[in-house]
C-alpha cells in the first residue's frame, strides 16, 4: 500500500516541480512572446512533468514494460474499447449533471476551455494524459494494490481485485485536483481499473483514455459556441427529449459492449 502513496506522491510532485519551473524560469522570457500565457505553461509544464513522470516510473520500472500484450494482437478487443469509449461518453456526462452543482465545482474551466481550442492543447489532454497517467495510475498503482491484496490475504479473488481497483480510481480522481473532474474520472478510473486488472496491459487503458479525451476536441470542433463546462442540453439545442433519447440509446449499446469486452479479455 505505502507503493502506491508513493508512486502517487513522485506523480504530483513532478507536476508541482514542472510547473514551479515554467512559472518562474521559463515563462518570464516569453511574455512579450505573442503566446497566450496560459496555454503555453500549461504545455510546457505538462511536457516536462510528462519526460520527467516516465522516465522515473519506466525507468524505476514502477510499471514494467513488455511486448506480450501486443504481440498477442488483440485487435478486435481494442475495437470494443474504442466503441465503448465513445458510448459511455453521454451517460457518464448526463450522471455527472445529476449531481449537486456544490460537489461538481470547475476550478479549472477557463484553461481547459482553452486547451480545447488550440492545437497545442492536444499534447496535454489528448496525448499526455492517456500515457503518463495510465502508467502512473493502472501501471504503478493499480499494479502495486493488486499485489498487495495478493499478500495479505494470501491469493487474489474478484472481490479483492475490486476492492484495489476502487481504491487506484479514488486516487486518479483525487489527483485531477479538480470537484468538476472528480465524478467522472471515478466512473473511468473504475473501468479503466477493471480493463487492466482483466488483460494485465495497460494498452487498452491508453486506448479507451485516448479516445474519451480526444472526443473532447472534436466535440469542441464540432459545437465551437458551446464551452467546455456548459450542460449536456446545449449540444442538442435545448431539445431535453432529443437528449433523453441519445443517453438512452448510447446506454443499450455500452450494456452489450460491457458483456462482449468481459467475454474477451484476459490476462497474458
Amino acid at each position: 500500500m505505502k507503493h502506491s502513496f508513493i508512486y502517487l506522491g513522485v506523480f504530483l510532485l513532478c507536476q508541482s516541480f514542472s510547473a514551479i519551473l515554467v512559472q518562474k524560469l521559463i515563462a518570464p522570457y516569453f511574455t512579450d512572446s505573442g503566446y497566450d500565457m496560459v496555454v503555453f505553461q500549461i504545455v510546457l509544464s505538462v511536457i516536462l512533468y510528462s519526460i520527467m513522470t516516465l522516465a522515473i516510473f519506466l525507468g524505476a520500472k514502477w510499471c514494467p514494460v513488455t511486448n506480450n500484450y501486443v504481440a498477442s494482437k488483440p485487435v478486435g478487443l481494442c475495437g470494443m474499447i474504442v466503441l465503448l469509449a465513445i458510448v459511455l461518453i453521454l451517460p457518464s456526462a448526463w450522471v455527472q449533471e445529476l449531481l449537486p452543482d456544490q460537489w461538481t465545482k470547475d476550478v479549472l474551466s477557463e484553461q481547459f476551455d482553452k486547451l480545447l481550442r488550440c492545437p497545442e492543447g492536444y499534447i496535454v489532454i489528448g496525448l499526455s494524459a492517456p500515457l503518463v497517467e495510465e502508467v502512473v495510475f493502472r501501471g504503478a498503482i493499480l499494479r502495486k494494490l493488486l499485489e498487495w491484496m495478493n499478500e495479505i490475504f494470501g491469493g487474489l479473488t474478484n472481490s479483492k481485485a475490486w476492492i484495489a481497483i476502487v481504491i487506484s480510481a479514488v486516487f486518479f480522481a483525487v489527483a485531477h485536483l479538480n470537484p468538476a473532474q472528480f465524478p467522472h474520472a471515478l466512473l473511468i478510473g473504475t473501468l479503466l481499473g477493471w480493463i487492466y486488472y482483466r488483460t494485465g496491459s495497460i494498452i487498452p487503458g491508453i486506448l479507451y483514455h485516448w479516445v474519451n479525451n480526444s472526443t473532447a476536441f472534436v466535440l469542441t470542433g464540432m459545437f465551437p459556441e458551446v464551452k467546455s463546462d456548459s450542460h449536456l442540453i446545449e449540444y442538442f439545442n435545448g431539445n431535453q427529449t432529443l437528449l433523453f433519447i441519445s443517453v438512452a440509446i448510447s446506454i443499450i449499446v455500452a450494456v452489450p459492449c460491457i458483456w462482449q469486452l468481459n467475454r474477451m479479455m484476459k490476462r497474458v
